[in-house]
This record gives structure tokens, sequence and C-alpha cells, in this order.
């Protein structure tokens, strides 16, 4: 396949409006398929966290037809010691939401698009960035290679991290699932369930249009309440993030793929967990339960529930995205990674942070040699 023809910038209600069916088609044929670059999820993140922020989402054609899709936009950042710089990223990335992102290209297509997007974008397009956090790229996606040597090669990629996601396969019964975890985990579910259903009248509920609202308020409340009782935040103080919830949520639930499941004790709700089930995959967003109900384990009592409901539906894959613990191992998961690229952009403050970059470097390693020396 050749190359698209050409590449231009097409605004958000082009992009989520007469665009949103082609973005779907080309994501299904791609190898980065998630649901965090759907335009379902990301015209609600748009909505919701646009301000202050310019769009910059790239559509390739090859004649009439979308070719790929690499949705950005700009941001202002501060580079260390507080430097002020103008950043490329892509949509969804910035506010903690979104995992798996990348450019969204026709399987086996991408040694041709890639590197003719990334001229385009270095050397002919009105997009003008001082710094890059390309973030949370799959290793595993078949764009990460190519597109990491392109970097390479014209000497744009500044940094490169990697953050761990576990994801946990499911197997056709849940009985199946329970045995494959270790011993001490088998045991820990079957008496937390057990206990919990023989002292208490407890029931899984999921949500549907007429109490979204209600069980997303209660999500709300009980995961504020669990962090704050350790002292910590929570992620649902703001404004921001709460009505990014209610639009996604609903728009997930539109396309059934939503599902917000509340275990229910005594008549009241105890613990919630709110996941994406996307082609066969099951996205952990959040959870939340009551303090008070911490010592009988709602929280795990939940999972397991809900596992064993997705596995009853077909879904083979239980995904706690990004962060690796072992609580989330114990659940039968597996570790893979995905990468975060610092790359380079123009004008003197990108030349004045790829010198601070290089200086820190050579400072790490000046330090690793006197320690070494000490020793």
């Amino acid at each position: 396949m050749s190359a698209p023809d050409r590449f231009e910038i097409v605004d958000p209600d082009q992009a989520f409006g007469s665009l949103a069916g082609a973005w779907d088609e080309l994501l299904a044929a791609s190898g980065s398929d998630s649901p965090f670059l759907t335009p379902t999820w990301l015209a609600a993140w748009w909505t919701a966290y646009g301000t202050g922020r310019i769009p910059a989402i790239v559509a390739a054609w090859r004649g009439t037809s979308l070719a790929g899709l690499v949705p950005l936009q700009l941001a202002a950042v501060e580079w260390r010691g507080g430097i002020p710089l103008r950043a490329l990223r892509f949509l969804g990335d910035g506010t903690y939401d979104s995992d798996y992102l990348g450019p969204i290209v026709p399987r086996e297509e991408e040694a041709e698009f890639l590197p003719a997007f990334w001229s385009w974008l270095r050397h002919a397009s009105t997009i003008r960035y001082e710094v890059a956090h390309l973030n949370e790229i799959p290793v595993e996606s078949p764009s990460y290679a190519p597109f990491r040597a392109l970097l390479e090669e014209d000497g744009s990629l500044l940094e490169e991290d990697r953050v761990g996601c576990v994801q946990a396969p499911l197997p056709e019964t849940y009985d199946a699932y329970v045995a494959g975890l270790k011993p001490r985990m088998r045991t820990k579910l079957r008496s937390l369930r057990r206990t919990l259903e023989g002292d208490h009248q407890a029931v899984l509920r999921r949500a549907d249009a007429a109490t979204l609202r209600e069980s997303l308020e209660s999500l709300f409340r009980l995961h504020q309440a669990r962090w704050q009782a350790r002292g910590e935040p929570g992620v649902f103080g703001t404004p921001e993030k709460r009505g990014f919830y209610h639009r996604v949520a609903a728009a997930l639930l539109e396309r059934g793929w939503l599902d917000l499941t509340t275990l229910v004790a005594d008549g009241a709700p105890v613990a919630h967990q709110c996941c994406i089930r996307y082609r066969g995959t099951a996205y952990l967003l959040q959870e939340g339960y009551d303090p008070a109900w911490e010592e009988r384990g709602v929280g795990n009592a939940l999972r397991a529930m809900s596992i064993e409901a997705m596995i009853a539906d077909r879904i083979r894959v239980y995904d706690f995205l990004a962060g690796v613990t072992e609580h989330k191992l114990s659940w039968g998961g597996a570790t893979k990674e995905s990468a975060r690229l610092t790359l380079r952009g123009s004008g003197p403050y990108a030349a004045l942070a790829t010198g601070m970059r290089k200086l820190a470097a050579a400072r790490a390693k000046l330090r690793s040699v006197i320690s070494k020396s000490g020793q």
C-alpha cells in the first residue's frame, strides 16, 4: 500500500461528527485498537478538558478514503526548572484518564504511513511545538518500533520511560479462573464471598440509563471517602473529573460498552467498579468502596462477582491498566509495557530543554561514577 496522498488537521466537530463512523472502522482495522482511541471516549474527554488546549487531530487521506489518524493536542507544560513550553501530546493524555494511545494506522501499513506522517509533522505542518510527550504507546503495538526508530534516526528522541500494565486472562468458566489463582488468593475469594453472602443480603447491580447518575454519584462519594480516610485527596475532587465521567459514562452506555457495577449489601451500596467492555476485554477505570465495609473485603468481593459475570458474557481479558502491584498480579495478571516518549521540538526553548536534559544526564553519570569509586 502506498503512503497517504495528504495530511490535514480536522477540527473536533468534524472528527467526532461526520468522521466518527470512518474513525471507528479505521480503529478496528488497526493494531492500536483500544477504547481510549475511539471518538466516543475522546469526544467526551475533549468536552471536559479542552479549555486551554489546542486540538490537532491529524487525518491522512488516500483519495477520498481515510488512511490514518493521529489525534493530537497542544498544551502548555513546565519543563525542568519551570520553563514554560508548548507541548505536543496525544489527545486524551495529560489528565490521568487514558491508556493505550498512539497513531491509528491499518495493520501492515505502518511502514508507509509513519515516515510520511513524521515528515509532514516536522517539515510541512502548521503544528509548532517545543517538546512532545507522546505517552502510553503500547510496546506491543505494531506502530511502536518503527515510530521509535524514526525518532532515533533524526535525533528527536530525548527520553523514553516505560510504565507497566497488568492484564488477567479469563478462561471459559469462573471455576476455571479461580482454580488458576494461587492457593492463598483462591481461599481468600471463596471465604469473602461465602461470608458476605451468608451474613448479608448481597446483590450485584449493573447501571442502566435510569440508575446511571445515581450510581456515578455514589461511586464518587465512596471513592473519595476511601482515599480521604487514608489522608489522600482521591481523583474525583474536581468538577472537571466528575463532569468527564458523567459524559463518558453516558456515551459508553449508549454504545453498550459501560460496565458500572454496584455491590448492594442489606439495601445499601457498599462498593462500585467502573469498567469498559470493549471487544472482549474489560478495562478497569475506577472503583470505590465504603471504608466502613473494608474489613469485609467488599472491593475484592465485587471484583470477583463482576469477573464471574464477565466470563459468562464471554469477556476474555480483565485489564487493570497502568501500574503494577502485587494486588493486581494476585488476580492472575501478567505484565506488559507502554512507552512514554519525550521528543525535541523546535525553537530556542526547545534547544534549552535539550541542553538541560543532556546536562542532567551528564550529572547523573558523574554521580554514578563517584558513588562507585567510593565503594
